[in-house]
């Protein structure tokens, strides 16, 4: 090596490093610089200050240190030293005309100088050092009698993903360019504390500079969603059990805000930003895995986000080296004794509390009926697509099929409330097996006034594989028909059922759903009837007649389904059922009427079905007035229908006005549709002017 190139290598070696900084006018300002500097071949800042300081004809005269933050954007030095580090380093460059050089960087540093950057509070999210990483869906720790008394969380030891989670945060430092990370592990194998512990490693390295948004009022998608262009650089965007916000039940929410997020990762304005997400590994594969055999595409904006961005596995135990550490001095009295205690090294599990969990559950199931009975039910509305409050009318009703009948019958009047009691005591400082929901001030009370409950998470995980083959009792789909009043759950469990065949339970959740106004329903009922249209009735014997054994969901239209899945009942006993349905219809309960009238229809008797739905309308349930014109205009006799439609309009059914307009729009009479629909309802229900269409 000559003299020169050793004198470039030491150059090198010493050669200033570019800072991070966000997308702007101070960003520019250093790229300029910089730009210069390496045209130059990095000289030496000593040399660099001697040049400045031998001219005289350069606006400022700063020192090598100064140099060095210039060159780097550490900070906004005078307008006067940058332009001076300029010049020299255009010169040092073998530049001809040095004067555009200096004006093109005294415009810059004039640009940057006069941003104005956004004031703290306004700024989405909180000061990492602000947050509380419970709130933020930590696991407290196991507690230890004495032992860490006040301080929730264990001190920390990293493992292998820590150092590759740390890699990827040096190289957005590095290039400024923002990142998703995604964490996949299973149930508290500490995604979430190690996420919490990279946003900490990051305050570290640039104090007071990043802010954390945890997106969940009012729901997490929404939150999100109504958030999102707001992020600024320098933001971490926190999605701690991203499924909540990627397949929420309300349908396309979730694709909107994947397509959302990938926006904000490719907005140049906007980097860095840092998204952390967290998901179990069966979220992960939904989500990511394209759909086959014509099936829709439910995730396709969610599989883009992901799999561009860095996905980080967590394993469910420690390895033989990081167990080892454990052992080490000075290390938390609780790791110290979870590595004593917790099996095949599932620290994280551990502390948690998972190893107490699993103990009390089987308990339950092995020697108390009533708490075994509530907690199945809660594991299979989970599994089936449950959201995570779980009514307390849900788990009241759907426990009766979980019980023989010695069990049953061996309840005591509070059977409900012990096992509750059982299932909400927490297991070594953390929430108990099925725990109360405690409603916030200002939230919206259930309508039924009763509370909702939350099945730990190490438990529904656990639930999920061992009942993974079990399939639930009907008080289960029945109580679900009954308690749950989402359209959207109504649906995604519906399918569940419709998905395994059994379609008796599909049918009156895709009725009830449709009936709240939910179109996907809608069409999975039609086609259930098409595909069931051509099915032959089977023989029986004299005096029966097939009937479907769930037409008491309101649905009167369903005895295709009744043949699809070969579920019959013995004849409808008309005349002798009506006296006891007239009685509780008069106490206020009509359903008994209205399941009668299904009946009817269902066996083809439709005289002996609109009796009974005309009486029903007369106490309080006109809506299958409806139900049965929409069928009647289905099957092609459109004065039936009419007829049907205007008996629901003078029982004062708002939507039938509609439906009967339209019913004429179809059959090209337009004048009459017109007419109709410029009539109205008063508020008792009767028509606001006389319908009279032939005048």
């Amino acid at each position: 090596m000559n003299a020169d190139e050793s004198r470039s290598e030491i150059r090198r070696s010493r050669a200033v490093e570019k800072k991070v900084l966000p997308a702007g006018a101070a960003r520019e300002l250093r790229d300029a610089v910089y730009r210069l500097y390496a045209e130059a071949d990095r000289p030496q800042l000593i040399e660099l200050a001697r040049q400045i300081a031998e001219d005289d004809d350069l606006p400022g005269a700063p020192g090598k240190d100064l140099i060095g933050k210039v060159i780097s954007g550490d900070g906004l030095a005078s307008q006067q030293d940058t332009v001076s580090v300029a010049v020299v380093l255009a010169r040092a460059a073998g530049r001809q005309q040095v004067a555009p050089v200096a004006e093109q960087v005294r415009q810059l540093w004039v640009a940057a100088a006069t941003v104005q950057p956004a004031p703290l509070q306004d700024r989405l999210g909180e000061p990492v050092d602000a947050c509380d990483p419970l709130v933020l869906g930590v696991h407290p720790a196991i507690q230890v009698t004495g032992i860490g008394a006040g301080d929730l969380l264990p001190g920390y030891v990293p493992r292998a993903h820590d150092a590759r989670l740390r890699t990827i945060l040096d190289d957005l430092l590095a290039d400024g360019r923002s990142r998703l990370v995604t964490l996949v592990g299973g149930s508290s194998t500490g995604k979430t504390r190690a996420g919490w512990e990279l946003a900490r490693y990051l305050e570290e390295l640039q104090p007071g500079r990043w802010r954390l948004w945890y997106p969940f009022d009012p729901t997490h998608p929404q939150a999100a969603l109504a958030g999102l262009d707001k992020a600024e650089p320098e933001t971490i965007v926190w999605l701690n059990e991203a499924q909540q916000y990627l397949m929420p039940t309300a349908p396309g929410m979730g694709e909107q805000l994947a397509a959302g997020l990938r926006r904000l990762l490719a907005d140049p304005g906007r980097r860095p930003v840092l998204v952390l997400a967290t998901l179990w590994p069966d979220y992960w594969n939904i989500l990511t895995t394209r759909p086959t055999g014509g099936n829709p595409d439910l995730y396709g904006q969610a599989r883009e986000l992901l799999t561009a961005g860095t996905k980080v596995t967590l394993t469910d135990t420690f390895s033989s080296s990081e167990l080892a550490a454990l052992a080490g001095p000075g290390v938390d009295a609780r790791l110290r004794r979870a590595a004593e205690h917790a099996e095949g090294g599932r620290i994280t599990q551990y502390l948690a509390g998972g190893p107490v969990l699993e103990d009390r559950y089987r308990t339950a199931v092995d020697t108390m009926p009533a708490p075994r009975a509530i907690l199945q039910v809660a594991i299979d509305a989970r599994r089936f697509g449950h959201p995570l409050a779980l009514p307390h009318a849900l788990l009241e009703q759907a426990a009766s099929d979980y019980l023989d009948d010695h069990d049953w019958d061996a309840l005591g009047e509070d059977w409900l409330e012990s096992a509750l009691a059982y299932t909400a005591q927490s297991c070594i400082g953390v929430r108990g097996l099925l725990t109360r929901i405690r409603a916030r001030p200002f939230e919206p009370a259930r309508p039924d006034g009763r509370p909702c409950y939350r099945l730990a998470d190490y438990l529904e995980q656990l639930g999920r594989t061992e009942r993974a083959a079990q399939f639930p009792p009907a008080s289960f789909w029945k109580s679900v028909a009954v308690t749950v009043t989402d359209r959207d759950v109504l649906y995604i469990i519906g399918a569940q059922a419709h998905r395994r065949a059994r379609y008796r339970h599909a049918v009156p959740l895709y009725a009830r759903a449709a009936n709240l106004g939910h179109e996907a329903a809608r069409a999975r009922l039609a086609g259930l009837r098409d595909q069931a249209a051509g099915v032959e009735r089977p023989d029986h014997p004299p005096g029966s007649t097939p009937v479907v054994s769930d037409a008491g969901y309101g649905d009167p239209t369903l005895f295709a389904i009744a043949a699809l899945t070969g579920t019959f009942l013995s004849g409808v006993d008309r005349k002798g059922e009506l006296p006891a349905a007239l009685h509780a219809a008069d106490q206020g309960d009509p359903t008994k009427l209205i399941d009668l009238a299904g009946r009817c229809a269902g066996v083809g008797d439709r005289d002996g079905a609109l009796e009974v739905a005309l009486l029903a309308a007369g106490r309080g349930a006109p809506n299958l007035l409806v139900n049965m014109a929409d069928d009647r205009a289905r099957s092609g006799d459109p004065g039936g229908a009419r007829d049907l439609y205007q008996q629901a309009i003078d029982h004062g059914v708002h939507s039938a006005l509609d439906r009967l307009a339209a019913l004429y729009e179809g059959t090209g009479e337009n004048d009459h549709a017109q007419k109709l629909r410029r009539f109205g309802l008063n508020a008792d229900g009767s028509l606001a002017t006389r319908l009279d269409l032939d005048a």
